[in-house]
C-alpha cells in the first residue's frame, strides 16, 4: 500500500469546515451536490486556476514546436508538463482533461520517434483517464488513430480493475480522475488498468494519491485527521439550534486558534436557505450571511457567492434576527423555574385538599399542614 499524503485544502487563510444539513427535511442528494460544488470551488479556485491557464499556454507552445518538426524538444517539454500536472500537490479537478490531452500528444511524438513502447504507455494512460474518449479523425493522422486502437483500446479490452477507498471519517467525498464519485467508503469498479488520480475531501482536509491499477485492484485507506473528525461534532451542535452561544462555546474549544467557515442548510418557504458562518480564532461569529436556492436542482451560483464572502471576510456581522434564524433560540432559563414553581403550588394545593377532606371525614386527628411542605 502506498503512503497517502495529507494536505490542507487551503494552505493559508481560513479553514473550511464543510457544508451539511441542519434538519432532516433537507434531501441528502442536495447536501451531496453542495459538498461537491464547495470542494470544486474552494479547491480549484484556490489551488489551480492560475496554473491551469499556464499549463494550457505551455501545451500550446509545445504543439507549435511539434508541428515545426522538433520532436526531441517537444517530447522533453511535454514530459515535464505531464510531470507537473501529475504532482500530488494539485487537486486534479479540471486539470485532468488537460493531462489527458498532453498524454495524447506524447503518444503521437513517440510514434514519430519510432518508440512504440513509449507510445503504448502514453496512449494507455490516456485511455485509463478517458475510456470513452473518441479521437476525431479530422484532428489526427490515420496512423495515430490506428496505433491508439491497437496499443490502447484493443490491448486493454475487457481488462477492468476495482478501487476500494476506505477513509476516516466515513462520508468523505471521493473524486477520481477529476470527477466526483460519491462518498467513502466505496468501491469503484470497471476501471481501465493504468494510472488514476484519487482525491478525497472531508471538511478542511484532503488526501491525494496517484493510484496505479496494474494486474489487480487496489484498496486505499486514509485518515483525514482531527479537522475532518471535528467537522461532524461541529454540525452536531449546530443542528441542535439552541442559540449562538452554545455553538460559539463549542467552536472555541475545538478551533485551535484558526479562523473557520461553514455552511448549514435548512428548508425554507421558497426552496432552501444556506446559512454561511465565519468564526474568528476565538470561536466568535464575525460573519453571517444567507443565500437561497429556489429548488433542489437550482443553479449553485448563490453558494459560490456565499463561499467567497466567507472566505474573503466580506460577509456582514451577524444581526440578532439572522442569528436566531440560523442558530435557533437559546432556551429561556427562567421558564423551568416558573414551571417548577407553578407545579409545586398545584401539588401543595392538591395535597392540602386531600388532607383536609380526610380530617373532616374520619376525625383521625392527622392533619396535613400545607405550611410544612417545602
Amino acid at each position: 500500500m502506498q503512503a497517502v499524503t495529507l494536505m490542507v485544502v487551503m494552505a493559508s487563510g481560513p479553514v473550511w469546515v464543510g457544508v451539511d444539513a441542519l434538519e432532516s427535511e433537507v434531501p441528502p442528494a442536495l447536501v451531496e451536490r453542495l459538498q461537491l460544488k464547495s470542494a470544486e470551488f474552494l479547491g480549484l479556485r484556490q489551488a489551480q486556476a492560475a496554473q491551469i491557464e499556464s499549463w494550457k499556454q505551455r501545451l500550446a507552445a509545445i504543439n507549435t514546436t511539434f508541428r515545426r518538426g522538433n520532436l526531441e524538444a517537444s517530447r522533453g517539454a511535454v514530459e515535464r508538463l505531464i510531470g507537473a500536472m501529475s504532482a500530488n500537490t494539485h487537486p486534479w479537478l479540471d486539470s485532468v482533461e488537460l493531462l489527458a490531452e498532453s498524454l495524447l500528444m506524447l503518444g503521437q511524438i513517440q510514434l514519430l520517434l519510432d518508440d512504440e513502447l513509449g507510445a503504448a504507455s502514453a496512449f494507455q494512460q490516456h485511455h485509463a483517464l478517458l475510456p470513452d474518449a473518441f479521437l476525431d479523425p479530422s484532428l489526427y493522422r490515420p496512423e495515430v488513430l490506428s496505433a491508439y486502437e491497437r496499443l490502447a483500446v484493443t490491448t486493454l479490452a475487457g481488462a477492468r480493475r476495482s478501487l476500494t477507498v476506505e477513509v476516516r471519517p466515513a462520508g468523505a467525498t471521493i473524486w477520481l480522475d477529476g470527477k466526483p464519485k460519491g462518498q467513502a467508503p466505496m468501491t469503484i469498479s470497471n476501471l481501465v488498468p493504468g494510472r488514476h488520480y484519487l482525491r478525497v475531501v472531508a471538511g478542511a482536509r484532503s488526501v491525494q494519491q496517484v493510484v496505479d491499477l496494474g494486474r489487480e485492484g487496489r484498496v486505499v485507506r486514509a485518515d483525514l485527521g482531527a479537522d475532518a473528525q471535528t467537522a461532524g461534532a461541529f454540525f452536531s451542535v449546530w443542528r441542535e439550534r439552541l442559540g449562538a452561544e452554545r455553538l460559539t462555546r463549542a467552536a472555541a474549544t475545538t478551533g485551535q486558534g484558526r479562523v473557520r467557515f461553514a455552511v448549514g442548510v435548512v428548508r425554507a418557504d421558497q426552496g432552501f436557505d444556506l446559512f454561511g458562518l465565519r468564526l474568528s480564532e476565538a470561536g466568535v461569529i464575525e460573519g453571517l450571511a444567507v443565500a437561497n436556492l429556489t429548488a433542489q436542482d437550482a443553479p449553485l451560483k448563490p453558494l459560490g457567492d456565499l463561499l467567497r464572502s466567507l472566505r474573503d471576510a466580506s460577509a456582514p456581522p451577524p444581526s440578532e434576527q439572522l442569528l436566531e434564524r440560523a442558530m435557533g433560540r437559546a432556551p429561556n432559563q427562567l421558564r423551568p423555574v416558573v414551571i417548577g414553581a407553578v407545579a409545586s403550588g398545584v401539588v401543595v394545593a392538591v395535597l392540602s385538599g386531600v388532607g383536609l377532606a380526610l380530617w373532616l371525614e374520619d376525625g383521625s386527628g392527622v392533619v396535613i399542614d400545607p405550611g410544612g411542605l417545602r
